[in-house]
């Protein structure tokens, strides 16, 4: 062992500072016995012995404790037990055997960093406490006297051993044991009557800071306690301190009432306050949600607000004021609103339930005002929502009915307009019934304005089928280029008559043949095409560009229409309400254009139901632009192509650059190879260089309206220099019987209009390919209808005027027609006619005594070998949801009104011809 000079620290001006303040510092073996290695002068003082004497007397602490065993185990065992956990540091209280007197020190102990050998060395510091220890002495008995009054059950435990170190009279009460007889036993087997620690334990849910309260039900003592558990130190021991109260005892109940209320409170989605009434500011006692109300801690609302009702927007305050004073005067409550700043500076709006108690009436003698918060923000800021929108609707339906008089105004105007027009022709038609040309044109007169007045009619109708929700699509299988050529040629008349210049441009569209509601396509395209028409002066351009999409969905085209203008263009304003119901702009230049002001609504509506968009771009004189994009299922069709045709070169001629290298495009998509130049002078050079080098071209596809050089003078110089080997095809935007004998005779072999789609290029270049050059010429004749050529028909129409119609019309086509005034005539006449005597049946559907339907469901339901014979609804219901009921009763098909001759021959033609 080494010697303890050895180990005994140099005296330092730190050490002689804890002598001068009564600390002693010694140094320990961590053994059994505690030998001392060296020790301060100032411990040897507190031991009662001078060095010489102690070190003669005492070898460790065992010995010099011997008058205190206990203690000396206590010291022993904590200082081995918090090293051994790996604790650095420890402390703890216990006597030292001064002689004369007994005295209690505080002992702190660290870990030395050096070992004697391999056993550790502890530093220790004494500090005499006695004082403090008779204090807390003091205390302790004078709150053991407080626990022995305590009206409920009290228990203290050892945290570790969970030995009952204290238990209060009412306690042995309950128990029925006497304290000697429990004190020193485990708790859990004095109280549950266990043979080990119980598993609902709660020691590990407890601190020192604050109660943990619960209950249990205890089937030893047959009763249910509520419970509080906390840490306590409770001399030198780390213990459990138990308060509880039986059901049978009133403090229980209290406690059960007051949780109930508790409860009850917090049911209430608001705060509770007790404001003073002597300063109109001190929050006197607040509970429930006040503090998640107004936004603050409790230690933020008393720091902070000082405890105070500052919180209050600033400039609420004189008027909350005066609502108080009401109820200090009348004993009433008042009801009122305040606004809120939350910490945040978050505004918010309370309504305040408050009534007051006077000094004398309150429990503490403070006057006071006792009320209830609840937050309305969010009420408030709906109800102002709510008034926006009430306002906004109003304005809305201000703004409508305005409009919807102006649209009568407008209508008014726009059916005259046409009516007189038909009134007057007839009248002029009548006095000239000698002149056949004078009745001829007037004839065509009442044709144009009462398909004007029939389109005004049908827009007012599609307007109300969209408001009321009933507007549905009927798709079919439809070929794209068949819809843009139909609404081209019905627009065809307008332009020409205006001198425009209408350019048809197919860009990449590889599939035309889609499923779609081909007729509300096309009514797409004739809106967009009429209203550039309307207002784009004499002599401007039209363009519509097609282009068809890359497609993310399979079996889905992306198509965009761009149908363009240089009209009169719109203001920047207007452009938001184009597409709004009997919207027009204000301008002078439009005031005579005729219109009801729904074109742009349906079509935007029809464009929204495909599931596509509609863009809008506009500058005033310069035009506008209307971009319409939506997605078509495509046809499963075979590729276009030709295997004859294949490689082959073909040139195109067109001023317009885009025509041209679209259409060279798709003759690559066809597997031929398009070249193309811009006038025809390019063209007359390109045809002479691929001739002299040997490869001439298959066909030319040659405009007939180009500057300089025109078609027509083109042809001529080609055929002046390459003769007839060439075939020539011109192409034609409008209707080439015109020009049709002079390209012919210049040696033109076919003409071909525009749009250039695929397949019609394929189409006129295959006739090439089978049968060589050939003329193409449009004889212009009618389509005969020679099946239908002595059918009988029996035709139901209450209505004189459309029944003469009808007849005359279908008469004129050779059909046979027999006539009734209602669907029950109707049936009457079909069942006494022999079987096949009829070969179909026309029903009106809206007619007196029977209608269409029923008369067709009662014909269905006769037994007769020909109760299946074709029957077709004659209507002006022209709706998908007509048409759909009509062929659920049993009709074939669906004719509507105004009847559409060629439509309706074509169906009895496909059905009876």
């Amino acid at each position: 062992m080494k010697d303890k000079n050895e180990i005994k620290p140099e005296l330092s001006g730190e050490q002689l500072m804890l002598d001068s303040m009564g600390i002693g510092i010694c140094r320990l073996l961590l053994k059994e016995e505690l030998p001392l290695l060296w020790a301060n002068t100032e411990f040897y003082c507190i031991t009662g012995y001078t060095e010489e004497t102690y070190q003669a007397r005492f070898s460790n602490l065992r010995h010099y404790y011997q008058a205190y065993p206990e203690d000396f185990c206590m010291l022993k065992n904590t200082l081995f037990q918090a090293f051994d956990a790996g604790e650095t540091w420890v402390r703890t209280t216990c006597r030292m055997p001064v002689p004369m007197r007994e005295t209690w020190f505080q002992v702190t102990a660290t870990m030395a960093e050096t070992c004697q050998g391999d056993i550790p060395v502890i530093n220790a510091v004494f500090v005499d406490v006695t004082d403090m220890y008779f204090l807390q002495e003091q205390r302790m008995r004078y709150f053991e006297l407080m626990m022995d009054e305590y009206v409920g059950n009290i228990y203290i435990s050892d945290m570790s051993t969970y030995e009952l170190l204290y238990v209060n009279r009412v306690s042995c009460e309950t128990l029925q044991q006497p304290m000697e007889k429990i004190i020193g036993r485990k708790c859990y087997e004095v109280i549950q009557g266990r043979s080990t620690p119980c598993p609902f334990c709660t020691n590990d849910y407890l601190t020192e800071d604050s109660f943990y309260e619960w209950e249990f039900f205890n089937p030893v003592l047959d009763r249910t306690f509520m419970i509080k558990n906390r840490i306590v130190n409770w001399y030198g021991h780390k213990a459990r301190i138990e308060l509880s109260h039986d059901m049978y005892s009133a403090e229980y109940k209290l406690a059960k009432k007051d949780r109930e209320r508790e409860a009850l409170l917090r049911t209430i989605p608001g705060g509770f306050v007790r404001l003073d009434a002597r300063d109109f500011k001190t929050i006197l006692w607040y509970g429930a949600d006040f503090l998640d109300m107004i936004g603050y801690t409790k230690e933020q609302f008393e720091k902070e607000l000082h405890s105070q009702c500052t919180y209050i927007h600033p400039d609420d305050h004189a008027r909350v004021k005066k609502a108080i004073t009401g109820p200090q005067t009348t004993g009433k409550n008042t009801v009122f609103e305040v606004r809120i700043k939350r910490r945040s500076g978050e505004q918010r709006i309370l309504t305040i339930t408050m009534c007051y108690v006077d000094g004398l009436d309150s429990w503490d003698g403070i006057p006071s005002f006792y009320s209830i918060g609840l937050d309305i923000t969010e009420e408030r800021q709906e109800q102002q929502r709510q008034r926006i929108a009430l306002e906004d609707a109003y304005q809305a339906v201000r703004v409508a009915n305005s409009a919807k008089t102006d649209f009568l105004s407008s209508m008014s105007h726009d059916i005259r307009t046409p009516m007189n027009a038909i009134m007057g022709m007839t009248a002029i038609a009548r006095v000239n019934l000698e002149s056949p040309e004078r009745v001829g044109d007037c004839l065509n007169k009442i044709n144009v304005s009462s398909r004007h007045l029939l389109s005004l009619i049908n827009e007012v109708l599609d307007m109300s089928k969209i408001e009321s929700g009933k507007l549905d699509l009927s798709f079919e299988a439809v070929d794209l280029s068949e819809i843009v050529e139909g609404a081209s040629d019905m627009c065809k008349a307008l332009m020409t008559e205006k001198k425009h210049d209408f350019r048809v441009i197919v860009g990449q569209v590889q599939h035309e043949k889609v499923i779609t509601d081909g007729d509300r396509l096309q009514q797409v395209f004739l809106n967009l095409l009429s209203n550039a028409i309307k207002y784009t002066p004499e002599g401007g351009k039209i363009t519509l560009l097609i282009n068809e999409k890359p497609s993310i969905i399979p079996k889905k085209g992306q198509y965009e229409f761009i149908f363009s203008d240089n009209g009169i263009g719109m203001e920047q304003e207007f452009l938001t309400h184009v597409f709004e119901p009997f919207s027009r702009a204000e301008d002078s230049r439009i005031s005579k254009i005729q219109g009801t002001g729904l074109g742009m609504a349906i079509t935007e509506n029809v464009v929204h139901m495909m599931n596509g968009t509609i863009d809008v771009k506009s500058e005033p004189g310069k035009g506008s632009q209307f971009i319409v994009t939506v997605p078509l299922e495509l046809q499963i069709e075979e590729e276009q192509s030709d295997v004859a045709l294949a490689g082959l070169p073909v040139l195109v001629v067109d001023d317009d650059q885009i025509v041209c290298e679209n259409a060279a495009l798709l003759l690559n998509e066809l597997g031929m190879r398009g070249y193309w130049v811009l006038s025809g002078a390019e063209a007359v050079k390109s045809v002479q260089d691929a001739h002299s080098q040997g490869e001439d071209y298959f066909a030319v596809i040659l405009d007939w309206k180009m500057p300089e050089m025109d078609g027509l003078e083109t042809v001529r110089m080609i055929r002046k220099q390459m003769g007839e080997d060439v075939p020539i095809i011109i192409i034609s935007a409008y209707d080439f019987s015109d020009i049709e004998e002079e390209f012919l005779c210049a040696g033109a072999d076919a003409f071909i209009t525009k749009p250039l789609f695929k397949s019609k290029m394929l189409h006129v270049l295959q006739l090439f390919c089978c049968t060589g050059k050939e003329e193409t010429e449009d004889t212009g004749e009618e389509k005969t209808h020679a099946g239908l050529l002595g059918k009988r028909i029996l035709l139901a129409e209450d209505n004189d005027l459309n029944r003469e119609i009808a007849v005359e019309l279908l008469g004129m086509q050779g059909i046979l027609v027999e006539a009734a005034e209602n669907g029950k005539q109707a049936m009457e006449m079909f069942e006494a006619s022999e079987p096949g005597y009829y070969q179909a049946i026309l029903m009106d559907i809206q007619m007196p005594v029977m209608d269409g339907y029923e008369a067709t469901g009662k014909i269905r339901a006769m037994h007769r070998a020909d109760s299946d014979i074709p029957i077709f609804a004659l209507t002006a219901n022209a709706f998908v949801s007509d048409i759909g009921k009509a062929q659920r009763v049993g009709m074939n098909d669906h004719i509507s009104k105004p009847i559409d001759m060629e439509k309706l021959t074509n169906i009895l033609e496909q059905w009876i011809g």
